[in-house]
């Protein structure tokens, strides 16, 4: 289980992934930090380093000479994600340690891309995630293709208008570039550049201080930050979505999602698909793209580091892994929620078997119409996890050999099989009304309750169950009455949700 820090707060949203090679570390993206780099590609200067204690992703290094060279780098999430159903990703940076006085640059971006080529006037390499980007105020992400990039910028060029903002820039499947103004540019060779500012509303100067303190002598420490980033695809007929970038707002306490009403910095309309009447959208592979960091520095150079990352699209989600001995627990991670099995102790997986989970996001109201109404189970509810984009998920589980034919998964002739989840909620789901069901076969409404655990201290909610086999499986809770008022959103209630223990897995043994 992949934990996050005591005081970090997170948001996203569920998502949809082609169906993953066999391995036993398949996963979406949730780094509380990056003591791991599984299933990242680094480029550039970009590395693992350590700051206070932690590891973190480095983009920049900001050595101690002031006569050093500029450095650009970009990360990738080496498995695209998809996005055309919407996205939401939270992250935290900080900006330290810079080696002059006194205005270290450039900041750094987190950028979308399906990138066919990359211009070398503009100091750039590579093609799709081996994209670096220019020198000299590139950013990171200045002459590559086909991406959107959300900037967080610590120093002023000429193209910029002051030395602290926030901006979104896409020229679409053409080259991006980080230039704000109008006018003509010049970065590296390249003495032609445009501005790629999404629209009038993409950019915010009156953000707080994004990097180093550097009123005198030399810099102080930036503050760490947290980001969230939603992007809400098009309803129906209409042409645009929007997307919205939090910095720093309050939380719902235990989670990554800002409290309702708290302010963005950027909210604009946009629609992620490129079209001849939407040309700042994307060429995109299937609906999906490369997500992840670029960052740069000039002579003035600065740490740039990210500490902690989450990616949830807003779509069903499938992981595939090699089933490990009893007494192992086996977590799917899906961003911001996670499924996790644990075979009791003396199990052999003598076959090699692989186990599929698949997570589909459900409409709250939907789900209790569709499979609780007119069943025992009535009067409860799905849990909404907040990843989602305001659904609850199904989680239904298949097992496969090597050969992917679909067989039986490993069963108990007792109840003994450790199953949970952990997510982010703002139900009001306790240990004195929390269910946990399992319907079979999958698509059925033929529930029996598997519940067993229900923790909230001190990080996420997790509610566990103990089973003989798999099918479909979701949170729930009891309610006092109907959910009559139930939709997209959810309860109209928000209630703090509180946070789970510690520890190596997030399933309690069954006893």
């Amino acid at each position: 289980m992949i934990r996050l820090k005591s005081g970090q707060a997170a948001f996203l949203l569920v998502s949809v992934l082609l169906l993953l090679a066999p391995t036993a570390f398949a996963q979406e993206i949730r780094f509380s930090d990056f003591s791991s780099l599984a299933n990242l590609q680094l480029n550039g200067k970009a590395h693992q380093a350590q700051w206070q204690g932690a590891e973190v992703l480095r983009l920049t290094d900001g050595p101690a000479s002031p006569a050093i060279t500029s450095e650009q780098s970009s990360t990738y999430f080496t498995i695209q994600q998809p996005l055309t159903s919407g996205f939401t990703t939270w992250f935290e940076f900080q900006v330290h340690t810079p080696a002059v006085c006194c205005n270290p640059g450039d900041g750094i971006a987190f950028i979308v891309q399906d990138s066919t080529a990359t211009d070398p006037t503009y100091g750039a390499s590579g093609v799709g995630v081996t994209s670096v980007g220019a020198t000299n105020g590139g950013m990171g992400y200045a002459g590559i293709n086909n991406n959107l990039a959300i900037e967080f910028d610590i120093q002023q060029n000429p193209w910029d208008p002051n030395t602290n903002h926030v901006a979104v820039q896409s020229c679409g499947p053409s080259t991006n570039t980080p230039v704000h103004l109008p006018g003509i540019y010049t970065i590296d060779q390249n003495h032609d550049v445009t501005s790629c500012l999404l629209s009038s509303g993409a950019i915010n100067t009156t953000v707080p201080a994004i990097g180093d303190n550097c009123t005198s002598g030399r810099c102080q420490d930036g503050a760490v930050h947290q980001v969230v980033v939603e992007y809400t695809p098009p309803a129906p007929g209409q042409p645009q979505g929007t997307l919205q970038v939090w910095l720093d707002p309050q939380f719902i306490p235990g989670t990554h999602t800002p409290e309702p009403g708290a302010p963005t910095v950027i909210n604009v309309p946009y629609n992620v698909t490129f079209s001849n009447s939407n040309p700042t959208g994307l060429n995109l592979n299937n609906g999906s793209a490369w997500v992840g960091f670029t960052g740069s520095q000039p002579q003035a150079s600065t740490v740039q580091d990210i500490l902690a990352w989450e990616f949830t699209p807003h779509t069903s989600l499938q992981l595939q892994q090699l089933i490990p001995p009893g007494g192992t627990e086996n977590d799917y991670i899906f961003g911001g929620y996670e499924f996790a099995v644990t075979y009791p102790t003396g199990f052999i997986n003598t076959n090699d078997l692989l186990m599929t989970v698949l997570a589909t996001p459900w409409n709250k109201l939907t789900f209790f119409q569709q499979r609780l109404l007119g069943t025992q189970f009535a009067d409860e509810a799905c849990t909404l996890f907040l990843e989602t984009g305001g659904n609850c998920i199904v989680y239904s589980v298949t097992c496969q050999t090597q050969q992917q034919q679909t067989v039986p998964c490993p069963s108990e002739t007792d109840p003994t099989i450790a199953i949970c989840t952990q997510f982010y909620t703002s139900d009001p789901i306790t240990s004195q009304n929390a269910d946990f069901l399992e319907a079979d076969p999958i698509g059925s409404n033929n529930w029996i309750s598997i519940f067993s655990s229900f923790t909230s201290q001190p990080i996420d909610p997790i509610v566990g169950g103990k089973g003989k086999g798999f099918s479909d499986v979701v949170s729930t809770y009891h309610q006092a009455t109907l959910p009559t008022h139930l939709g997209a959103g959810g309860l109209s209630e928000i209630i703090p949700a509180p946070r789970s223990p510690q520890g190596n897995g997030i399933c309690p043994p069954v006893q």
